[in-house]
């Protein structure tokens, strides 16, 4: 069931790089039964003093070693149990990567080994000073929190481990931190014990579980405690922002009661526990029965104004079933874990706010995955070929495997769908699991044959990109449905599903199920009377690409009056793109319409700013008064797409607007960042002053999000002299937001000044923060160098791919190396072109010398008047 490659077809790039190769599944001659990891930290010095027991048992009778993942350890020593309290050494090899243990003396029963060690991580565990959510600080040398990240094979830097997904084991950590101090680990809590300056945590996780997810995360931190049922749910926050922890997170014991509703499987584990630390390195981590978030999901009141954090909540809470629970196998089939964990944002947001919120989500992410198959590259969602697990876990990952599961539950209809996921939880429950686990489980419980449903959809690259069209004709509606994936380096196959289409009349509406599997196919549709909407896909089922070329009279109707949210969206995304009059019109009524669905006005609005018109633009100054923070970041942007070239033209309109705005502020921090960035975007003359002194007067907002935006804005002005202010907010005391937002204005710096002294400048300062704690910033580093097109980059770049221990940073340092080369490579051959092209210039004009020699001499025989060097020099050359 692997691809045998991963095709660019007609989207991006080629997924794997040069060197990457099929990656198998991980021998496992002995079964991991159980880990317990003493720890004791050392602050000053960054480092752990490890005592480490394994408990393994032979499953294959002719291994001769026991394999541990173990990263620059420094070695006290290795030893196995021979009775109680009783070790003795045992011979064993080394390699700075493996600990390879002596397995002739593991008996029928199993064996314990025990190693002592002491280790200064570079990855998996990490000592950090937190950073004040509201003051721009650097860092401090001493460290105030200590966190781990496993994922995917990180763990192997601060304890050894059979570091792969299908090993699990029960564990247990005791780790030792300074008093004052609170350490969370899996499971329950067995002990604390304080001895003078220290204090000692003791937790026992019984039901096994894989190394990637054992967790330690120790800090000063305030806490809140609840239960769902009899589960006791617990948060701890950094000390001082207790306050936020409702606001944020208070939602979770209602998402446990729906998903244990909704998957008919109770939360699997004894407790359930949250964390906020400092510049965590991602966005959330599922570990069993204790989640690590970073600290932008705290949210204080003006960020809950049109930002939640329920979507991190959700996505982490699912994973303690999916990826828990039940774990991937191998990190081929990742998506188990981390599709479902997306497609539960959604469920959660159907429980909560409802169908529209649903469908928007799933609209949301269609566009992420379509981003990155257009922008980056092309892949199967299950792939083994690649350089390090990481690499994988991509917009194809979550996005594109949350949307395959809506089309799955589409498929199947609700029932047959939750109690196909129940039965795969059954089933597989305390096991790995590959992708056809999952299939053979749902037609289990179903019924249903779904091979070519996941051969289409999980196993094969790309999605279908339809071409609507239609005409009421003698009783019909003729539906024209084109399959136009583009044919690239290699054809891309025609999809085979159903295209529901809804045809609505004077006499009611009946919803059709089209069966497409050609490239072109028209469909005759039962419809007496001329239609008045026909709207396809209403449910967002397909996950693909429309082109939705019926009229606007059919799309302005399906615009105003839809009873669903969805095709009112989609009609506005689709008269964005017509350049009419009744466009305009239809839009300006859907933003106006202070009933509809938030994103149904939001949509309206972008779309309002495709057209740039007189009467487009009256209707976004109306929209920015709207009461949704999400519909005026909307309007924001959408007035930042005209351009202001001449005084009281429609940018300069618009600039005067957003000005004003700018002036009275907003009561959303995401409002006054769009507003800011905006603004740049007009070009208007006015706008770097005024972004300038904002930057230097402006207070810290939630993430920094105002800054970024006005770091953006002047960026986007492209005034030569925003290039010194960007370079300003390059250190390490900025958020990374702010950093990324700056080093990706920095990457477009010829676009303002391409001058060489001036890009040698901005590179230098760009690869100044490529050894940023913050993996974001040295990937926006990255990507910066390419953007500038400055070929002396390659060099850091390739330290990158050389040194970082980040699998997402080498993954793009990768992808950056072969972009620039190829850049380089296409500037040489565009030099070749204009040598050539100089080369045959010169002749022309040696042949055209000639030519003028023999016309002087045709003419001198003739009696003719003479031609001077300087009449021949006064030509023009060709």
């Amino acid at each position: 069931m692997f691809s045998a490659s991963a095709s660019a077809a007609d989207g991006g790039r080629p997924f794997a790089l040069p060197g990457d190769a099929p990656q198998w599944g991980r021998p496992r001659p002995f079964a991991i039964e159980s880990l317990v990891v003493r720890v004791a930290l050392d602050l000053d010095a960054r480092a752990v003093d490890g005592d480490c027991e394994i408990g393994v048992k032979r499953i294959d009778p002719e291994a001769r070693e026991v394999a541990l993942d173990a990263i620059d350890f420094e070695l006290s020593s290795v030893e196995i149990a021979r009775g109680e309290g009783q070790w003795a050494a045992i011979a064993h090899h080394y390699d700075g990567r493996e600990i390879r243990i002596d397995a002739s003396a593991i008996g029928a029963h199993g064996a314990t080994f025990r190693v002592r060690y002491r280790c200064t991580p570079r990855r998996g565990l990490y000592f950090v000073t937190r950073r004040a959510l509201r003051a721009r600080t650097a860092p401090d040398a001493k460290p105030s929190e200590v966190w781990s990240q496993g994922q995917d094979q990180d763990n192997r830097h601060w304890f050894p481990c059979a570091d792969h997904p299908n090993q699990r084991m029960r564990t247990e950590m005791i780790a030792t931190v300074p008093k004052g101090w609170f350490a969370l680990s899996n499971g329950e809590l067995v002990s604390r014990r304080a001895a003078g300056d220290v204090e000692t945590f003791h937790w026992r996780q019984s039901d096994p579980h894989p190394s990637y997810l054992v967790t330690l995360a120790c800090g000063a931190f305030d806490e809140a405690h609840t239960k769902e049922g009899a589960l006791p749910i617990d948060y701890y926050v950094p000390r001082g922002d207790g306050a936020h922890i409702e606001r944020s997170l208070g939602r979770t014991p209602e998402m446990i009661r729906v998903f244990a509703e909704k998957l008919r499987t109770p939360f699997p584990w004894v407790k359930y526990a949250q964390v906020v630390v400092s510049d965590f390195i991602f966005g959330g981590m599922e570990n069993t029965s204790a989640t690590t978030l970073f600290d932008r999901a705290l949210l204080d009141e003006r960020a809950a104004l049109d930002v939640d954090m329920e979507s991190l909540v959700s996505h982490e809470l699912a994973h303690q079933w999916f990826g828990d629970l039940v774990t991937c196998r191998d990190w081929s089939h990742a998506w188990l874990n981390e599709g479902f964990a997306t497609y539960l944002e959604h469920v959660w947001r159907e429980h909560a706010e409802g169908a529209d919120a649903y469908l928007y989500g799933i609209e949301q992410d269609l566009d992420t995955y379509l981003d990155e198959d257009r922008d980056r590259y092309r892949r199967p969602i299950v792939t083994n070929i690649w350089s390090a697990p990481i690499d994988v876990f991509d917009r194809h990952l979550y996005q594109k495997g949350g949307l395959t599961l809506h089309a799955l539950r589409s498929h199947l209809g609700d029932d047959a769908f939750w109690r196909g996921i129940a039965h795969y939880l059954e089933r597989m429950r305390g096991k790995g699991a590959e992708t056809r686990d999952l299939m053979r489980a749902i037609e289990d419980a179903t019924g249903r044959s779904l091979e070519a449903f996941f051969d289409q959809w999980v196993m094969k690259p790309g999605h279908p990109q339809l071409e609507i069209s239609g005409e009421h004709e003698s009783g019909v509606f003729k539906l024209t449905v084109t399959q136009a994936q583009a044919k690239g380096h290699e054809p891309h196959p025609m999809f085979t599903f159903d295209l529901p289409v809804i045809v609505v009349t004077d006499e009611g509406s009946e919803e059709h199920r089209v069966p497409v599997s050609k490239q072109r196919e028209t469909f005759a549709l039962k419809c007496t009377s001329a239609p008045k909407m026909v709207i396809v896909d209403p449910r967002s089922s397909v996950h693909g690409t429309v082109d939705n070329r019926l009229s606007t009279a059919l799309l302005a109707e399906q615009l105003v009056k839809s009873t669903s949210a969805q095709p009112r969206w989609r009609a506005a995304r689709a008269l964005g793109k017509r350049n009419e009059p009744r466009a305009v019109t239809a839009l300006a009524k859907g933003l106006a319409a202070a009933d509809a669905f938030w994103a149904v006005r939001a949509e309206c609005a972008s779309a309002l700013g495709e057209q740039r018109t007189e009467d487009a633009l009256r209707a976004l100054l109306a929209g920015v008064v709207d009461a949704n923070p999400k519909v005026r970041r909307a309007v924001a942007a959408a007035l930042g797409r005209f351009r202001a070239i001449t005084p009281g033209d429609l940018g300069s309109r618009a600039a005067d607007a957003l000005l004003a705005w700018i002036e009275r502020g907003d009561r959303s921090y995401l409002v006054e960042s769009e507003t800011r960035r905006a603004l740049g975007r007009t070009r208007d003359p006015r706008a770097f002053d005024v972004l300038s002194k904002r930057l230097a007067e402006d207070g810290v907002s939630w993430a920094d999000v105002v800054r970024q935006g006005t770091v953006d804005g002047l960026a986007a002005t492209r005034d030569p002299r925003s290039l010194a202010l960007l370079m300003e907010v390059l250190g390490d005391e900025q958020a990374p937001g702010v950093r990324r937002s700056a080093l990706g204005a920095l990457g477009r710096a010829r676009e303002i000044v391409d001058e060489g002294p001036i890009t040698v400048k901005v590179r230098e300062a760009i690869e100044q923060t490529m050894t940023a704690f913050d993996p974001g910033v040295r990937i926006a580093a990255c990507r910066a160098l390419v953007a500038l097109r400055d070929g002396a980059g390659t060099g850091a770049i390739a330290r990158l791919v050389d040194r970082d221990l980040d699998g997402r940073v080498r993954r793009q340092a990768r992808e950056s190396l072969r972009d620039l080369r190829d850049r380089s490579a296409r500037g040489k051959e565009v030099s070749a072109l204009r040598d050539e092209l100089e080369r045959v210039r010169g002749e022309l004009r040696e042949l055209r010398d000639k030519v003028g020699v023999i016309d002087v001499r045709v003419r001198d025989a003739n009696g003719a008047a003479k031609t001077t060097s300087s009449d021949k020099a006064e030509k023009p050359a060709s």
